[in-house]
């Protein structure tokens, strides 16, 4: 990648494109607004328009259009609500409606419905939230819906399973960094608990592979705040018709607060992130070997089969 940084977004985006949004190029600074894109086919990155607003702990997530959403964030102390909208058409991003409470280090996921979720975070304060908003792209509103169970922050990720459920893994707690999963029924609007992962961590991210697996990779553990005491090399596997979790090959650097994201074939990319001592630019991809395949996940396609989610009578129809 080729600006150095950690605490950016990635997402996957049309034609596997993937684009990585503002972080920090260090521990205390600056805070950027680089915007980078890379494209799977030809291996190679390419700036594109900056953020009108650099943050880092950012979420973000696009729309079934194929625009980006780079939603709250930290900026020079204070966390953000702002929400801005990336046309990779245009090369330009627009002001969209802000988030209902600002935050930073939360989640975010788009789900199955169209719409993105924004899950738990630090709200200005250091308050931790339980807070779950959804942002529909159709009508650019916000609405709020069940919380967590209990509140979650430092950079927990969130991934959405192809039976239109969100998975909410990891972060901390109080002082607490967790292992915790809960899974959101969009029908239901409701929270459940699932089987925790191996390892607690905060500062991690997730990704849906290839099966409908979800891998949770990296992370930090030890002292509150970021850096830890040790960020982590760790990738484990959680299956969700098992609800089981199995380790898999780790990181070859250790990474906290990095980035992934799902390309072509069902490679996972770790980006960038801290290890511990020195700010990444680096990137590692890792295919999974899992036998599934066929299930809509990131691959090389003009994204017009995105399955969607219809409700009936509380419960999930995936179309």
């Amino acid at each position: 990648m080729p600006t150095a940084r950690f605490g950016l977004a990635v997402v996957t985006g049309k034609h596997g494109i993937i684009y990585a949004i503002g972080g920090s190029s260090g521990l205390s600074g600056p805070i950027v607004p680089a915007v980078e894109a890379y494209d799977q086919k030809t291996g190679s990155w390419s700036a594109l328009a900056p953020m009108p607003t650099p943050r880092r702990y950012l979420m973000a997530a696009t729309d079934r259009q194929g625009r980006v959403y780079a939603i709250g964030g930290a900026l020079s102390g204070v966390f953000r609500s702002l929400v801005e909208r990336y046309d990779p058409a245009t090369d330009t991003w627009s002001a969209m409606s802000p988030l209902p409470v600002a935050r930073c280090c939360g989640a975010a996921t788009t789900g199955l419905d169209g719409r993105i979720y924004v899950i738990g975070g630090f709200a200005n304060g250091n308050v931790q939230l339980s807070d779950v908003e959804a942002y529909d792209p159709e009508t650019d509103t916000w609405s709020s819906l069940a919380p967590l169970p209990a509140p979650r922050a430092g950079k927990l990720s969130a991934v959405t399973a192809p039976d239109g459920r969100i998975y909410a893994m990891g972060g901390i707690n109080g002082v607490t960094t967790v292992a915790t999963v809960d899974a959101y029924d969009p029908c239901a609007d409701t929270w459940t608990p699932v089987a925790s992962m191996p390892t607690p961590r905060r500062f991690l991210d997730a990704v849906r592979g290839r099966g409908g697996i979800i891998y949770a990779l990296g992370g930090t553990v030890g002292s509150v705040g970021f850096p830890g005491t040790q960020e982590l090399t760790t990738v484990e596997a959680y299956d969700p018709s098992a609800d089981t979790w199995t380790a898999v090959a780790g990181l070859s650097t250790p990474r906290g607060a990095l980035a992934a994201a799902v390309g072509r074939a069902g490679t996972i990319f770790a980006i960038g992130g801290f290890d511990g001592s020195s700010v990444l630019s680096s990137v590692e991809a890792f295919t999974p070997g899992h036998p599934d395949v066929g299930d809509g996940d990131s691959d090389d396609s003009d994204d017009s089969d995105v399955p969607s989610l219809r409700c009936e009578d509380s419960r999930a129809q995936v179309q």
